[in-house]
């Protein structure tokens, strides 16, 4: 069973704006909306800038699109990765005998499909690197496609052994994005921007490690796609991850850093430098796992705000309610209304 965090997780509309760029390219207005309503996402939620997709939410979508365009990475590289691509993918890694065999292979899988990138793997320093390259001068680079790269390659490797497999960096060849604050649940680690290349980091001991996995297994993570792959890492790792795991169950209570870093064995100076370490700091995270579970209960109960103003720790509503429009440039009662309005339509 998922954590409360886990399950309240939500991100950055940029993503579901993104997400159905290919959609409106190739098969216009009309087709975006029809994907959009059959993962139940009003268009009006889709008009607020800074509106937020649940985990729930992001995973229907992304499916919806992926069967509208026979596309499993979403028509962001130049060919399309036709469904059916990831079984065969992962149908090829059960056998290897270690984590770093499986990702040689996952590259040479890759390199038979991708047209404008390759990728590369190598290892130096006890770290293996895996990175995304372009295959000639000028390639357009598309974040989301280099984003959905890297998180699929980690979350493959953290299957295959069962755990999280730790990332040492995160290295993008784009610049740092509005969203950015996403990254630090999604990509536990250090995360730079404006790299040469896009790239990532493990460990080489994690990859040198052995695992036994059953097609059965894989009938049920593919089944669940891409959740398991973008969500299913979500563990100990990362120390925003410990900090909202840690919070999820005291969130009306003012806790404050001093109580967390008591709580983890550690001072409060060396808290703060992990914090920086994956470019967040305390404050941003309470309030990323404020934000999330509002989100998560306005879209998905009749909680009243009172209630829920009390539930994440404000001293009352009219304060709740100032955060919650910072966060998200609505009212709750707005942004209620913006998420249900799917549910009253034909």
């Amino acid at each position: 069973m998922k954590a409360k965090w886990q399950s309240a997780l939500t991100l950055s509309a940029h993503f579901l704006h993104e997400m159905l760029r290919a959609v409106r390219t190739y098969h216009g207005d009309k087709a975006a909306a029809q994907v959009l309503a059959s993962a139940a996402i009003p268009q009006a939620l889709v008009q607020q800038p800074d509106a937020r997709l649940t985990r729930q939410q992001y995973a229907v979508l992304y499916r919806a699109i992926a069967a509208r365009l026979d596309d499993e990475m979403l028509g962001l590289w130049s060919r399309p990765i036709r469904i059916g691509t990831l079984k065969y993918l992962m149908l090829s890694l059960l056998d290897a005998p270690t984590v770093l065999v499986a990702l040689y292979r996952y590259v040479r899988f890759w390199n038979l499909l991708l047209d404008d990138y390759r990728l590369q793997i190598s290892t130096k320093n006890d770290l293996v690197r895996l990175a995304l390259i372009g295959r000639a001068p000028g390639t357009e680079v598309v974040p989301l496609g280099h984003e959905l790269m890297m998180k699929l390659v980690h979350g493959i490797a953290s299957w295959l052994v069962g755990r999280e497999i730790t990332l040492n960096r995160v290295e993008f060849s784009f610049a740092k994005p509005k969203y950015a604050e996403d990254y630090a649940i999604l990509y536990p680690c250090d995360v730079r921007f404006d790299a040469g290349i896009t790239c990532v980091y493990f460990s080489y001991q994690d990859c040198a490690g052995t695992f036994k996995r059953e097609k059965h297994e894989l009938w049920a993570f593919l089944k669940r796609a891409p959740e398991d792959w973008t969500f299913g890492a979500l563990h100990r790792v990362s120390i925003a991850a410990r900090t909202r795991e840690h919070l999820a169950g005291k969130m009306a209570q003012p806790t404050t850093i001093t109580e967390v870093a008591r709580a983890f064995h550690t001072s409060v100076r060396t808290l703060n430098r992990r914090f920086a370490n994956e470019g967040t700091h305390f404050q941003a995270v309470k309030d990323g796992l404020r934000r999330d579970i509002a989100v998560h209960r306005l879209t998905n109960s009749n909680t009243s705000v009172e209630a829920l103003a009390s539930d994440l720790g404000f001293s009352d509503a009219t304060s709740f309610c100032r955060a919650f429009k910072q966060w998200t440039g609505s009212s709750p009662l707005d942004y209620r209304r913006l998420t249900r309005e799917g549910d009253n339509d034909g």
